[in-house]
């Protein structure tokens, strides 16, 4: 799983805010955000993510502190599958 499609710094980062799959509690960044709700979009056990840069883990692992909003995930899903249904 690449939550980030390769990059943080992508313009979609600017554009998409990931937390609103987050459960409503302490604030936590786009990055953090991404991170924590790959694990739910879809439900996985493990998240890989390349870096050098230890500000950057140190990051990701502060995002395992948030809680995942799952009545926005399964509406998230059922958007996605009313969207392939043919019209």
């Amino acid at each position: 799983m690449s939550p980030f499609g390769g990059s943080t710094t992508e313009a979609v980062w600017e554009r998409f805010d990931p937390r609103i799959f987050l459960q409503r509690s302490a604030p936590a960044t786009r990055v953090q955000a991404s991170f924590r709700s790959a694990y739910g979009l879809p439900r996985v056990g493990a998240v890989a993510v390349g870096t050098d840069s230890v500000e950057h883990l140190r990051e990701l692992v502060g995002a395992l502190a948030f809680e995942v909003d799952d009545q926005v995930v399964l509406e998230y899903r059922q958007l996605l599958r009313a969207r392939r249904q043919p019209v």
